[in-house]
């Protein structure tokens, strides 16, 4: 969909790291001075993610219709579970745009990255030339990333070149992420080997927790060993020890995947890779410091500040969210959450069906639906919470390849649209589109709120259901199988309303009792199936005129009718028109067996002292007297004949 501004997509995951959020700023930076709309499309999972989460994380990438976009960048260094590497692979392979991946190749697309290789190359022979150590222990990134793979095989080459033996022993399969260096930390501990003296991390996320691992048993870095990471994050530089780490200027890198791509929109001759040089930092945890104090404390405090803040922020909205008991409770919650965060803008994006599905669809039919069925996104998105400039405002609905239709309007300026899925595993229940705003990149807490949000869906999701199935229950306690209407439980519970309310407001209570005429005989010559079927239609009409009225099954084929009433016309005008239905009923069912029914009927001002069987047994006692009216009427007229 092209217009004035170019709208280019981005595919991540783990935006809250400070690495992500550097690159992601760079195509901002880039991208808006070209007045190009970003759409950043994340989610959030590990290397051992729980495959019904992910699925509910990733499916965020198949929200847009990609060939609308002018281009696409993709964080292919990002995708640790390889299933979703294929799911990226696959996505991308019908598009006719540019396609540029950073940190990772993948197919024939564009590719920039940082040279990972010749900076880990510099740190290793800093240990081996410069410490002159040969016992260096290296934790390794995620299998198969290209990254992790220079990393190591920049260790491999100077261990070799230096003649020292590279034994399997001294090499740790890591992820980039905490599990996988505490795993490291405890092969280290377990080794018969001798203790290393350096130990060498694919990335800064495990040295911090090797770091961590090392003085939890009591040794001290960098006096006891040494330990380097690579990234060069804002948690590695102002921890204790400093990290020893590789500068990758991840700004540049953002700011040349958007130029690449928007230089090959412009026809240009881009070369299909390009690499941009790392730097070695030398920090405390190897011996040799060196940091900008001023940087690092500026950024520390606004961090404490900003997080500080959005703690709160998530108290406040856990207070009101727990508060909720129903869908509407949890919108308002969420409306005084995006008052408290005011963002430029602000969306809360649904499926059409969001409310049918997720809190009036019964469990059966939650349960019986696919993976797919629960993964997918309706033709069209509604909007449940509008925000922009402080304002709530109404926002028609849209169709979903759009994303946000916002998007593809022409605009004076580029903006930065941000897609975070909105789930509980894989149970999708929308998404969320900050626009404009710093609340999303290099927030650690965010996934928390994410997940956090999801989850106060699906708790409000399973309360309903669960006073659904109460209701459920409380149905079946008090209504008859057969035909719908009340069971004499029923009729206790609801004598008593009627009582208490008549007693207050001084109305009266009607009573009538019906006893059908000739079951047995119908029962006798038709058999118990056509006697069932009388005794359905008979309180399916019954209960059709009843209105206000309770009508209860009292037992076999008889039925009583109660209610409160002002006057006894409203009585007669109940019984006009269950009289009309039956002869309709009669005139048009092409069954065996006629309907008939006998009725008494009587109206009780109610007292303290009014119960339930001496009013049944008076309307019982006028349908009798009815019933037999019937009897001598017909013998009158057999006889005749």
């Amino acid at each position: 969909m092209r217009g004035k501004n170019k709208n280019i997509a981005v595919l991540t995951t783990g935006a809250d790291s400070d690495i992500q959020a550097r690159m992601l700023k760079g195509i901002e930076i880039y991208g808006k001075e070209n007045g190009c709309n970003i759409a950043i499309f994340h989610w959030f999972t590990g290397a051992y993610e729980r495959e019904k989460h992910n699925l509910g994380e990733v499916n965020i990438a198949y929200l847009p219709d990609l060939s609308l976009f002018d281009g696409v960048i993709i964080f292919s260094n990002t995708f640790h579970i390889e299933s979703n590497k294929k799911r990226m692979i696959e996505l991308l392979s019908h598009l006719t745009c540019p396609i540029v991946c950073v940190g990772g190749k993948m197919e024939d697309y564009y590719y920039v990255a940082s040279d990972n290789y010749t900076a880990m190359r510099e740190l290793v022979e800093h240990y081996v030339l410069e410490h002159k150590m040969t016992k260096l222990h290296f934790v390794k990134g995620v299998a198969g990333n290209p990254d992790a793979e220079a990393r190591f095989k920049a260790y491999e080459d100077v261990l070799t070149e230096n003649g020292i033996p590279v034994i399997s022993e001294r090499i740790s399969q890591g992820d980039f992420y905490v599990t996988g260096a505490e795993q490291a930390a405890k092969e280290i501990f377990s080794s018969k080997l001798s203790f290393p003296e350096a130990i060498i991390c694919a990335n800064d996320t495990m040295a911090l927790t090797i770091v961590a691992c090392m003085k939890e048993k009591g040794y001290r870095v960098p006096e006891d060993v040494c330990v380097s990471g690579y990234d060069y994050s804002f948690e590695g530089q102002h921890c204790s020890p400093k990290l020893t780490t590789v500068r990758t200027n991840f700004d540049e890198l953002g700011i040349t995947a958007c130029k690449v791509l928007l230089d090959v929109l412009d026809g240009k001759n881009v070369p299909k890779e390009n690499l941009l040089a790392d730097e070695v930092i030398y920090g405390d945890s190897c011996g040799c410091s060196w940091r900008s104090e001023s940087i690092i404390q500026l950024k520390e405090q606004h961090g404490e500040v900003f997080q500080r803040k959005m703690i709160h922020q998530m108290i406040e909205l856990e207070k009101s969210i727990t508060a909720a008991e129903d869908y509407n409770g949890w919108l308002e919650a969420m409306k005084d959450f995006v008052s408290l965060v005011d963002p430029p803008e602000f969306y809360l994006c649904a499926n059409e069906d969001f409310v049918e599905s997720v809190f009036e669809r019964s469990f059966a039919e939650q349960e019986s639906m696919s993976t797919e069925e629960k993964l997918a996104y309706s033709p069209k998105i509604n909007v449940l919470i509008a925000y922009q400039n402080g304002i709530f405002k109404a926002k028609e609905s849209f169709d979903s390849g759009l994303a946000m239709d916002d998007l593809f309007k022409d605009k004076d300026k580029g903006k930065l649209y941000f897609f975070s899925p909105l789930h509980c595993m894989e149970r999708n229940y929308g998404y969320f589109v900050f626009v404009d705003s710093d609340y999303v990149m290099d927030n650690q807490l965010y996934v928390y709120w994410l997940i956090s949000m999801g989850h106060s869906v699906e708790n409000i999701r399973k309360q309903n259901l669960l006073q659904n199935a109460m209701i459920r229950l409380d149905e079946m306690y008090i209504k008859d199988s057969l035909t719908g209407a009340y069971n004499r439980f029923g009729m206790e519970r609801f004598f008593a309303e009627i009582k208490m309310k008549s007693m207050m407001s001084k109305c009266k209570m009607h009573i009538s009792f019906v006893d059908l005429d000739g079951l047995k005989k119908i029962n006798d010559d038709y058999g118990h199936e056509e006697g069932d079927r009388i005794i359905s239609a008979a309180a399916e009409i019954l209960m059709k005129n009843a209105g206000k009225y309770y009508v209860i099954r009292y037992g076999g084929d008889e039925f009583v009718v109660m209610g409160i009433v002002q006057n006894e016309r409203e009585t007669e005008n109940y019984w006009k028109k269950v009289q009309a239905d039956i002869e309709h009923y009669n005139l048009n069912e092409k069954k065996h067996a006629i309907l008939s029914m006998s009725f008494g009927s009587d109206i009780f001002v109610i007292e303290p002292k009014t119960y339930l069987e001496d009013c049944i047994r008076i309307a019982d006692k006028k349908m009798y007297e009815q019933k037999n009216q019937k009897k001598k009427l017909y013998n009158k007229t057999d006889n005749r004949s």
